[in-house]
């Protein structure tokens, strides 16, 4: 913005690409309670992410026909926008600590000793530590990761921290559940279908089941005898049964859905949508795999990457090599 190259539009909805034939040539926009049409010179970039880009491309016509049609939406372009969508789920076991907490730590000296030094606890993120590991023999690599909070997490993080404790659970980190994000209406301000299909495989449930049984060794190992007042969330036993019923009642997602706009079927290796001119997909919904880790830093990449191949600056794929195998 201090460069003058860029205009932040605040009150403002995008409601549907426009198009002039195959061409992408601006979007359409709800601002201050009427539409305006904003004109792109070169293209449009959707960065939506892997919610609300294939939102925009099916209320823009493109997507699977047999969505839209029932909508009374025409399909301008045939692509399978909002599928393969995939996610890490968690779960998170929580203790309660005499020992204390972010939350008991967050104190006016805290915070003083933070403004003055950018140190202490109040530098905290809530996520301490973290660990992968294979829970079975065979696997090529990592398919949980645990991750550890000292403070009390729950209700998928959005709840209201009562208590001093520590919060640490699996994750399934490479799914083979596929989901899907749907229009539900052709109202642009309602929100998408959004179905995860969590667990769906066999493969998926036995690894976070194998995670969910090696978080509650560490639950009771002698280093944490000390620190654990109590339980506070955690499965009644070990049993596959008590670790489904845990599991459908309090597993959430980590925030880190990808692949709705997927690189190979609905992009191509320069995120330009298949098809169409002027249009691009920059997040992470490109992506046609979800990473074993957090997505922050892949979607960073992805958008670095894509702003020099935008620029004109990024060298084009060698020739033989498979789109996104790089």
């Amino acid at each position: 913005m201090a460069r003058g190259n860029v205009d932040v539009l605040t009150d403002t909805r995008a409601y549907r690409i426009l198009f002039d034939g195959d061409r992408a040539v601006g979007v359409q926009v709800m601002r201050h309670g009427a539409l305006e049409e904003i004109r792109a010179e070169r293209e449009v970039i959707l960065s939506a992410g892997a919610y609300h880009s294939p939102q925009l491309l099916m209320l823009s016509g493109v997507g699977p026909s047999e969505g839209l049609r029932p909508l009374g939406i025409e399909t301008r372009h045939e692509l399978p926008v909002g599928q393969n969508l995939q996610d890490h789920i968690m779960l998170s076991f929580v203790c309660l600590t005499d020992k204390g907490s972010l939350i008991s730590a967050a104190t006016p000296e805290a915070f003083a000793l933070y403004e003055a030094e950018g140190r202490g606890p109040c530098t905290s993120n809530g996520g301490e530590g973290g660990a992968f590991v294979r829970t079975r023999d065979g696997l090529e690599a990592p398919d949980v990761q645990f991750h550890i909070g000292c403070l009390l997490l729950h209700e998928e993080f959005l709840g209201v921290p009562f208590d001093d404790a520590y919060t640490f659970g699996p994750a399934v980190v490479k799914p083979t559940s596929r989901g899907q994000v749907t229009l539900r209406s052709p109202v642009p301000h309602a929100r998408p279908r959004i179905l995860h299909n969590y667990l769906q495989t066999e493969e998926d449930r036995q690894s976070m089941i194998a995670g969910v049984r090696l978080n509650m060794e560490i639950n009771v190992a002698p280093a944490l005898k000390d620190w654990r007042r109590a339980d506070f969330l955690v499965p009644e036993s070990d049993s596959e049964t008590d670790i489904m019923d845990f599991v459908q009642r309090r597993a959430h997602t980590v925030y880190h859905p990808v692949g709705t706009c997927s690189m190979g079927s609905v992009v191509d290796d320069q995120l330009r949508v298949l098809g169409l001119d002027g249009l691009r997909v920059v997040d992470a919904s490109v992506m046609p795999t979800i990473p074993r880790g957090n997505t922050n830093a892949p979607t960073i990449m992805v958008a670095e990457k894509a702003a020099d191949m935008i620029r004109g600056l990024a060298p084009l794929p060698r020739a033989g090599v498979e789109a996104g195998a790089g």
